[in-house]
């Protein structure tokens, strides 16, 4: 166990001290941002939430008032993960060429969201879709707070751009501390990576606000603890591949890959089972106990998007214990 946490195992261990300095900033901007995409896109599920019921009661009408009312929740979700895709730009390991292409790619990006959700809520506030600045639903501030938040996201993009052009020679950045990033069946794995980020930014909401919002009561305490469980791992196994797996060294990569992954089956397994062991306690915990989690996942009698939660876990498992056996076969071949 010890090997698996030597400091000469990483790439930063080879780093200098303004290298270090540099990745420490970068993972905390990273994991700030992760926090505020995390509980927008916790807000944008209640806003889609709504247009959902209104179209399940055959509401079309309300429906569509609301989706136009919950746009700025919609248009901060992609500004969130896009401000987050920048910071985590700087962790590639690429030439210093597609580093810069990369940031001022997300900059514009960002600024092009962040705009569109400001003349937006303008407009709508001059046409009266929403009856003043700060109307008060669904937060107290809203859709101030909205602006507020894409004023915040045009600034991120206004220091990339900056940067790029003029301060990248003043200040410039060195080398990431970590491996190179993956370059075989990119599209497979963005989209793969894409989902996972999806769920990991609604686990950490979850859990967190879980804990305050979900009922306890009324025979709904295991499965309760349960999910608080399985969203616990989902952030649990992000993080890990986050700031470890892909802070090691390309060859301590390909060697832990596989023990890691057969320790991340059996935690993923045992967290499956624990679920369904508090699912069979009151089959009505999901819908009743767990609505105001996502409500969005219960307009339906299967609650897809909760089951979608549970199994991630096992599918990262078993995802990383293929590449794992890959990765063995591949070192044996040599």
């Amino acid at each position: 166990m010890i090997k698996f946490f030597n400091k000469d195992n990483f790439v930063l261990s080879s780093c200098d001290n303004n290298q270090k300095k540099q990745s420490l900033l970068v993972s905390l901007c990273i994991v700030l941002l992760f926090v505020f995409s995390s509980f927008t896109f916790f807000n944008a599920l209640y806003g889609f939430a709504d247009c959902i019921g209104s179209i399940v009661c055959g509401s079309m009408d309300i429906a569509l008032r609301d989706g136009i009312r919950s746009l700025p929740l919609f248009l901060s979700v992609f500004m969130s993960i896009w401000g987050l895709l920048l910071a985590h730009g700087l962790f590639r390991n690429v030439s210093e060429e597609r580093r810069v292409k990369s940031i001022k790619k997300n900059s514009i990006t960002l600024l092009a969201f962040a705009g569109v959700n400001l003349v937006a809520i303008l407009v709508m506030v001059a046409i009266g879709k929403f009856s003043s600045i700060v109307e008060g639903s669904p937060s107290p501030l809203y859709p101030l707070d909205s602006i507020i938040y894409s004023l915040v996201y045009v600034a991120m993009g206004v220091f990339g751009l900056v940067y790029v052009k003029r301060l990248q020679e003043k200040y410039p950045y060195v080398a990431p501390s970590r491996g190179p990033i993956v370059t075989k069946a990119r599209g497979l794995y963005c989209t793969f990576m894409s989902f996972w980020l999806l769920v990991a930014l609604f686990s950490f909401s979850g859990f967190f606000i879980g804990m305050f919002i979900y009922d306890f009561s009324n025979g709904y305490l295991f499965y309760g603890i349960a999910y608080l469980i399985t969203c616990f791992v989902n952030i649990l196994f992000i993080a890990f591949w986050e700031f470890y797996y892909n802070e090691l060294k390309e060859e301590n990569r390909k060697s832990f890959l596989f023990p890691i992954a057969i320790c991340a089956l059996c935690v993923s397994l045992v967290q499956v089972v624990l679920y369904m062991v508090g699912l069979s306690t009151n089959l009505d915990a999901p819908s009743n106990g767990g609505f105001g989690i996502l409500p969005v996942a219960f307009a339906a009698s299967v609650n897809i998007a909760t089951l979608i939660v549970v199994f991630t876990p096992l599918i990262v498992s078993v995802v990383a214990l293929i590449k794992g056996l890959v990765a063995r076969k591949h070192k044996e071949e040599k």
